[in-house]
């Protein structure tokens, strides 16, 4: 906003506007169309919070190049990289992940430990989501830490934490702990999107590493996703504990109902439009737990679908789940 303004003035003055200027508009804008969700909000991770539909739009107002295209064929929202955040869609799922490694240093002020993490819009209902931390909530740091958004823990642990007493005066709340690496590999194909993120963050506690892999079947708006911990490869060390209790997260956005089906492997998620989606998973325990998200500075009650069970770490670990629409066959009672 600061630098179209910027721009408009130079404009009235009849001076041009500097390349880098420019440039950094080009690039904000492009990082607006494709973390931009269909209800209008930017997806929220590492800090950036939920965002208001009507500011957003505002920013947005002279990417003409996005209302084009919108117009021309609206069932094909964006896909692509920036940054870190990788979005990929079909018409009625649009998915963002969290594929790289938190900020450190100075920057890590405002990083969050949760490699992995996915926000999950069907239609225009934000169903996955995360704890909606800010900078601005210092009193609720703990949403910062790995169980505070959609992702794989391991031993109810953080992967970092932020750093305390009169280091963390001195320093700021900035993220310590072990480094991690992330990788990704996006695939494409007619009608389907193939998206493979890993990281190393638990190799120094369990000697694993924890990869997630999103099928997204564009033709039947249909995410298949499989969670594989598996022994870090070249790691020699024994690892005393052999087993490591996992617990795989789904915050669910302020709002949503879930109904947790007979066959206790299924959840039935309702958003504000009250279009129903299935949630199916094959992992051993699954409840519908209470969380919290923070909106506007308020925290706000939620839920949370988790998935518990337990990996061995000498071994490899699947754990599978799926998101499709209600109504179709094979709908668990």
């Amino acid at each position: 906003m600061d630098l179209l303004t910027l721009d408009d003035a130079l404009a009235q003055l009849s001076e041009p506007t500097p390349q880098p200027v420019s440039e950094a508009i080009d690039r904000l804008t492009q990082g607006l169309r494709l973390l931009t969700l269909p209800d209008g909000r930017l997806a929220g991770f590492q800090g950036g919070g939920p965002s208001s539909a009507a500011r957003v739009a505002a920013a947005r107002a002279h990417d003409e190049a996005a209302t084009a295209s919108r117009a021309a064929d609206p069932t094909h929202p964006p896909v692509g990289r920036i940054g870190g955040l990788v979005r990929i869609a079909s018409p009625l799922l649009s998915i963002v992940a969290d594929a790289a490694s938190p900020a450190r240093g100075a920057w890590g002020a405002t990083a969050c430990a949760q490699p992995l993490a996915l926000e999950i819009a069907c239609g225009k209902d934000r169903l996955v989501t995360g704890s909606g931390w800010t900078p601005a909530a210092t009193d609720r740091q703990a949403l910062r830490l790995t169980p505070g958004h959609s992702t794989l823990t391991l031993g109810e642990r953080s992967l970092n934490e932020p750093l305390g007493g009169w280091k963390g005066e001195l320093l700021g709340p900035r993220m310590v702990g072990p480094p991690i690496h992330v990788t990704t590999d996006q695939r494409e194909a007619e009608g389907a999107v193939w998206l493979e993120m890993e990281h190393d963050g638990w190799n120094e506690a369990f000697g694993l590493n924890h990869q997630r892999r999103l099928y997204l079947d564009q033709r039947l708006d249909e995410l298949r996703a499989e969670e594989k911990l598996f022994p870090t490869p070249g790691r020699k060390e024994m690892i005393r504990q052999i087993a490591a209790p996992y617990a795989i997260r789904f915050h669910l956005e302020p709002g949503v109902q879930a109904s947790l089906a007979r066959d206790r492997r299924s959840i039935l998620l309702r958003g504000a439009s009250g279009r129903g989606w299935w949630f199916r998973t094959d992992g051993p325990d699954v409840a519908i737990e209470p969380s919290v998200h923070i909106d506007a500075g308020l925290t706000r009650r939620s839920l949370q679908i988790v998935v518990r069970g337990s990996a061995r770490t000498d071994s490899e670990s699947r754990i599978r789940w799926k998101l499709s629409p209600a109504g179709a066959s094979g709908d668990p009672s």
